[in-house]
């Protein structure tokens, strides 16, 4: 499976989740949110081209918390259509996160 693809003008990722499952919600996170970063650095696209994401909590009740952590990692872009829904995200995995951007138009 692909962790991320590039195709015709659009980048989308898989879900990612964190390696640590030691960690609470926001710091799986984190780890999850830098992942992101790296694929997205490695396909030459930024946080401005975001068009979607897409989250998936364990437990809702971590809204809140999950929410301080994507709004500073968002701290400085515009913030892109988002959905978070409850979901059984296997043991140990707090959340998950998917990505969608497209590149701007070059000419």
């Amino acid at each position: 499976m692909s962790l991320a693809v590039s195709y015709r003008g659009l980048f989308e990722t898989a879900g990612v989740v964190a390696g640590n499952l030691q960690e609470d919600v926001q710091g799986q996170l984190r780890q999850a949110l830098s992942t992101i970063d790296g694929l997205m650095a490695e396909a030459d696209i930024g946080k401005a081209q975001l068009t979607r994401v897409q989250l998936w909590l364990a437990d809702y009740r971590h809204f809140d918390l999950v929410n301080e952590v994507y709004d500073t990692w968002l701290q400085g872009f515009p913030k892109p259509p988002r959905a978070c829904v409850g979901a059984d995200l296997g043991e140990g995995y707090l959340v998950e996160v998917q990505v969608f951007a497209a590149y701007p138009w070059r000419s």
